[in-house]
């Protein structure tokens, strides 16, 4: 029987160590994975600002290559607006003249109309 008692508490006793050994394999498994997940959620935090950072150098560029298009256009529009005005100053001139040369053409046709009924009077 003391054999027997003897064999129960070194089993007793193993199985108590092993359980003690389960428990802190536990929960150093446990602080591992959340060491890894703090470990994944770090990079992914990385990831995201890296990406962040390139997104915004992008934009930077791109709006400075907007802005100078947008001064092209500017000094293409000022151009343009100096152009429409010495346009608008021909039509004036050419209106006048037009005007001028309809009133030339009345006259011609009142003065050929005179003629006209001259030649008549000479042919009768």
């Amino acid at each position: 029987m003391s054999i027997l008692k003897i064999c129960a508490i070194v089993f007793s006793a193993t199985g108590f160590w092993k359980l003690i050994e389960m428990l802190f394999q536990f929960r150093m498994n446990k602080r591992f994975k959340n060491a890894e997940i703090n470990n994944l959620n770090t990079q992914a935090n990385s990831l995201v600002v890296e990406n962040y950072k390139l997104w915004t150098e992008n934009m930077d560029r791109r709006i400075k290559e907007l802005e100078s298009k947008n001064i092209l256009q500017r000094e293409r529009i000022v151009r343009l607006e100096a152009k429409n005005a010495e346009m608008s100053q021909t039509i004036i001139k050419l209106d006048s003249k037009n005007t001028q040369m309809n009133q030339t053409i009345i006259k011609q046709r009142d003065r050929i109309s005179e003629l006209e009924t001259e030649i008549k009077k000479y042919k009768k």
